[in-house]
């Protein structure tokens, strides 16, 4: 039996240098789980493409709401020549009835716990329609497999992953719902084998929370400290609150980490329920960890409810103020099953649902304070000038003068600016005006959601 496991792009005609990309795991994981009398051929549609010239006995593709029309595409391909096509990921998850028409079977929540299953019925010709997987065990799902040709990273990075779950449930994000409201962890043990046999010593570990439970993260960091790695992650702005946690991320290799900022407003912090409600503690929270040697990359978005054209040079100065050497821009996205999604278009302020343009780089709904053409513009004026050239210059110095002084750090920073200021001439779509009161077709989520049930039943 022979599958494929595809990781699609939006845009299969354009690649990312190998050298360029950062590490997934979703496809190692799958790998991980089909049995091993299988053969698994994985393809990162960002860096390869796809062959279509061999026969498959099963296609499996992971689909996020930005590649649901490559995904589309393939799976169409795929099934008009005979091959049986499984959709999963997050847009298949929330979108399940959507993703069945293009699919012989869709996986619902997290693979682990139903993926054998899925390759055994397809061997046997009895694919079910819908399958539904509960929060797994992680400890009992194999370490991913690093056998692939898919770790042709920067600097040799790979993903790495010690927890799933989210506590906060904001409105405009569907981790709580995907992987639930409660942190479950892989044991230290589990974690250190698999950093040992993954042959790297550079990793991104893609916990939406690597701080997220202290006493876990206390004997994790103990545990890698020794192993002599860099690593980055996501973590919780609360970090700063709990010194001795902080050091011991710092000694267990912790070079930088992606917050969730946000926003640089009291409003829209105050809106979201941010740990910090003011500038001035949020401030002082990113001058702890930067002491502490941990350099602080910061998530912000635009087109808040609470923002007004005022918060384009605020997020600027607050930038400049603090030191910040790069930072992920987003405009708000109203991703379909969130409860921001849901809100717009009972409030019939979603410009659009073409999935292409959900990808944080487009406007896709109708500002509170301001046009969505005024958003965009916003948008492409923030990126460009924290990255120009004088910003990036600027943004280098500020690394080098971070201690320890760490070159792969550096050179990381410097290399995520370079690649932003390509990012600034991409950033130029808005989607055309639906007429006001038009009514937009709204995907319906025909078929029950176990996740949903179970993160509202344990919250």
């Amino acid at each position: 039996m022979r599958v494929l496991l595809i990781s699609p792009s939006p845009d299969p005609d354009k690649k990312v240098k190998s050298g360029l990309k950062f590490s997934q795991l979703t496809l190692p994981v799958l790998a991980s789980l089909t049995p091993p009398d299988v053969e698994v051929i994985a393809v990162d549609e960002e860096i390869d493409d796809v062959d279509f010239s061999r026969s498959y006995d099963l296609v499996g593709i992971t689909c996020m709401t930005a590649t649901a029309r490559r995904t589309y595409e393939l799976a169409d391909r795929f099934r008009a020549r005979g091959d049986a096509v499984v959709l999963g990921g997050i847009h298949a998850t929330v979108l399940p009835q959507e993703a069945s028409l293009h699919a012989d079977a869709v996986v619902i929540g997290e693979a682990e716990g139903c993926w054998g299953a899925v390759v055994e019925d397809c061997r046997r010709g009895s694919l079910q329609p819908f399958y539904r997987s509960e929060f797994p065990d992680l400890n009992r799902a194999p370490l991913p497999r690093r056998d692939l040709g898919l770790d042709r990273t920067v600097f040799n990075t790979m993903g790495l992953e010690t927890t799933r779950g989210c506590p906060y449930n904001c409105e405009f994000c569907s981790v709580t719902d995907f992987y639930g409201p409660h942190i479950r962890h892989r044991s230290v043990p589990n974690v250190i084998e698999d950093i040992k046999r993954s042959g790297s010593r550079v990793f991104m570990i893609t916990d939406d929370k690597v701080t997220g439970h202290a006493a876990y993260s206390r004997e994790l960091f103990e545990a890698i400290a020794p192993l002599g790695i860099t690593w980055v992650g996501q973590s919780s702005i609360k970090l700063a609150q709990d010194r001795e946690l902080l050091t011991l991320c710092r000694k267990s290799g912790c070079a930088a980490l992606f917050f969730g900022l946000e926003s640089v407003s009291t409003s829209g912090m105050q809106s979201l329920r941010k740990a910090y409600n003011t500038i001035e503690e949020t401030e002082e929270a990113i001058r702890i960890i930067q002491d502490h040697g941990i350099a602080f990359h910061p998530s912000i978005v635009l087109g808040l409810d609470t923002d007004t054209p005022a918060i384009f040079d605020d997020t600027l100065e607050f930038l400049g103020r603090n030191r910040i050497p790069s930072l992920t821009l987003n405009l708000m996205t109203p991703y379909p099953g969130t409860r921001l999604h849901q809100r717009l278009a009972q409030e019939g302020r979603l410009i659009s649902t073409d999935w292409d343009y959900y990808d944080h780089k487009c406007v896709v709904f109708r500002p509170n304070h301001m046009s969505p053409e005024k958003l965009q513009d916003g948008y492409r004026y923030v990126l460009k000038n924290f990255y120009s050239l004088t910003g990036i210059a600027r943004h280098l110095g500020w690394s080098l003068g971070m201690t320890p002084l760490i070159p792969r750090r550096i050179l990381f920073f410097l290399l995520w600016n370079i690649v932003n200021v390509a990012l600034v001439n991409k950033v130029d779509r808005v989607p055309a005006l639906a007429p006001d009161g038009a009514a937009l077709e709204i995907n319906s989520l025909e078929v029950p959601l176990p996740y949903r049930r179970s993160a509202r039943e344990n919250a």
